[in-house]
């Protein structure tokens, strides 16, 4: 079977485009910030077309307009959300040092803080909008998360979350009665529980839980039939392939979770193996890849060629996590 060096020599040869040649210095090569090859690859990528098209729709206050929910009366933007923005930015592997990153970040700081709140229409529920108020911080920090983990602003909500998750995992399995207390009493948010997308973004790259509960947590949600709320359907230990329809939820779960520092543990046996087989598969044939909607880093996906190295870079993005 293939192995990564393999997987480094091939994207070193055909990674051409502005975006793909940033990423691969900065997560694959691991290129200092400082060096030469990152600092141009940078450079090149802050003027490509996927990044301008971010860049050109961010509003004044680094936002780009309402922050999770869309709103229909708004002119037309490719980005209708500042989560959908963040999530591209995500994708493009901007850092937190990225100017307009930044931008978004200081405005994000002010929501967390108090001393601003979403645009969004507060939705009201049962409670009057107080659940979605009371939410919105905390997912907010979620965001901030993952661009900056070390940022004092979230720590608070995180370590909330994490005590909190302590708890409910005491006896070994998660007691769902206790955290379903917690969340009536507005101690936590319900979309930070084991098994969602917010609270895998706010727990990662961070210490804020020692290395049994992260074990726990992981445990809980490897193999739940559910799948992640608001990812997929399917569970991170459900093996897709490639011409799967359902290949690319299941690949964002791995992607959201490899933030983890015990992620490397629960591929090890399985899907690590896969993933470098499904890799192997894309260098040796024609794989098709056009229902694959996220990941798009060439500057066209009408080249069967680029789509291909694209989605192995994009393999390669979880394999040096490994």
């Amino acid at each position: 079977m293939i192995d990564f060096n393999q997987i480094t020599d091939y994207l070193s040869e055909c990674v051409t485009d502005p975006v793909p040649k940033y990423i691969f210095q900065r997560e694959i090569l691991k290129a200092p910030m400082a060096s030469p090859g990152y600092i141009n690859a940078y450079d090149c990528m802050s003027r490509s077309k996927w990044y301008r098209e971010l860049a050109n729709e961010q509003w004044d206050d680094g936002s780009w307009g309402r922050f999770h929910s869309l709103d229909s009366k708004a002119p037309k933007q490719k980005f209708p959300t500042t989560e959908s923005a963040l999530r591209r930015a995500r994708e493009l592997s901007l850092s937190k040092d990225d100017a307009m990153v930044a931008k978004c970040i200081k405005g994000m700081e002010k929501y967390v803080c108090g001393d601003e709140t979403w645009p969004d229409t507060v939705e009201k529920h049962k409670d009057n909008g107080k659940g979605h108020l009371f939410c919105r911080p905390f997912l907010t920090a979620a965001n901030i998360n993952m661009f900056d983990p070390e940022n004092p602003v979230i720590t608070p909500l995180r370590d909330v979350v994490a005590e909190t998750l302590k708890s409910a995992f005491a006896s070994g399995r998660f007691d769902e009665h206790y955290w379903d207390q917690k969340v009536k009493e507005y101690h936590v948010p319900s979309f930070t529980a084991p098994g969602t997308l917010y609270g895998a973004m706010l727990l990662q790259n961070a210490n804020c839980m020692d290395d049994t509960l992260q074990r726990q947590w992981l445990h809980y949600i490897w193999d739940i039939k559910e799948g992640i709320y608001y990812v997929s359907s399917v569970p991170p230990a459900d093996k897709q392939f490639l011409e799967d329809k359902r290949f690319d939820q299941w690949f964002n779960i791995l992607e959201i979770l490899s933030g983890f520092s015990l992620f490397p543990d629960f591929m090890k046996s399985e899907i690590l193996p896969h993933l470098l087989y499904e890799a192997e598969r894309l260098l040796q044939g024609d794989v098709v890849l056009s229902h694959i909607k996220t990941g798009r880093y060439a500057d066209s996906w009408r080249d069967k060629n680029k789509r291909k190295t694209d989605m192995v870079l994009r393999i390669a993005r979880i394999l040096v996590k490994c």
